[in-house]
């Protein structure tokens, strides 16, 4: 995925994406405020699978940490514009069990 594109380009792929893999939810339902799973009830599966695909299509990977603190497709775009291209190691769910039982 190309990074040249405006922050607005960014948030009409978010929503076309978000409209296409959660595939209940209209397009027209949705606007740059909306608010992704109080407005919605989505689950946290459908919100996990949701991020996967965004992190695929923008050729990125967010910290946990960040993806948390998104609420709106505004923020959501907003995260996108700043890391996508961007590749932050996760930690891995087994490092917090080896801190454990050391």
């Amino acid at each position: 995925m190309e990074n040249n594109q405006t922050r607005e380009e960014v948030l009409e792929i978010i929503i076309d994406i978000f409209v296409v893999e959660i595939g209940f939810i209209e397009r027209e339902e949705i606007s740059p405020a909306t608010h992704v799973t109080k407005d919605f009830k989505i689950n946290s599966d459908d919100l996990s699978y949701f991020i996967s695909v965004l992190e695929k299509h923008f050729d990125m990977l967010a910290p946990t940490e960040e993806w948390e603190k998104i609420s709106t497709f505004n923020e959501t775009a907003d995260l996108i514009m700043l890391y996508r291209g961007v590749k932050i190691p996760r930690k891995k769910p087994w490092d917090f069990l080896r801190r454990i039982f050391r």
